[in-house]
């Protein structure tokens, strides 16, 4: 379980992945062996899962959409690696309710998505896909 120490050095890796030990050390009141030693075991537990560079392609030229899935049967699993084929999709989530899948699709631009909105026509069991576009982003702690 993350105690006080552990949720600082999340926020501020959450705010700058490229933050050095000593920095977090010294903004966190701990030795440098205390935060490598803690930011280890949280990459070990899998609290932290991965370093990430953020592109500019959705802030300016892009386009950003979910795009919501339902399939009749339910086919997540065969979809798997047709959604793992588009460089595109961002964030992938099968959840409950009305929808089975939800992703985040970060395309260069509007035709593109429309390319890939109509590649995911043909996937097996498909049985409606709904595209909310994104007009402005609001948080951003990925």
């Amino acid at each position: 379980m993350a105690d006080h120490y552990d949720q600082k050095i999340l926020a501020l890796l959450v705010g700058d992945a490229r933050l050095s030990v000593s920095d977090i050390s010294r903004q966190v009141n701990l030795s440098r062996s205390a935060v490598t030693e803690r930011i280890r075991r949280m990459e070990e537990n899998r609290t932290i899962t991965g370093y990430h560079a953020h592109t500019s392609v959705s802030k300016e030229d892009g386009v950003t959409a979910y795009l919501a899935l339902t399939f009749r049967p339910l086919s997540c699993d065969l979809v798997q690696p047709l959604i793992n084929a588009i460089p595109e999709v961002k964030l992938a989530h099968s959840i409950s309710g009305d929808l089975d899948l939800l992703l985040l699709v970060q395309a260069s631009s509007m035709a593109r998505l429309h390319a890939i909105r109509s590649e995911m026509d043909s996937w097996p069991n498909l049985h409606k896909i709904v595209t909310h576009m994104c007009l402005a982003k609001r948080v951003d702690r990925w």
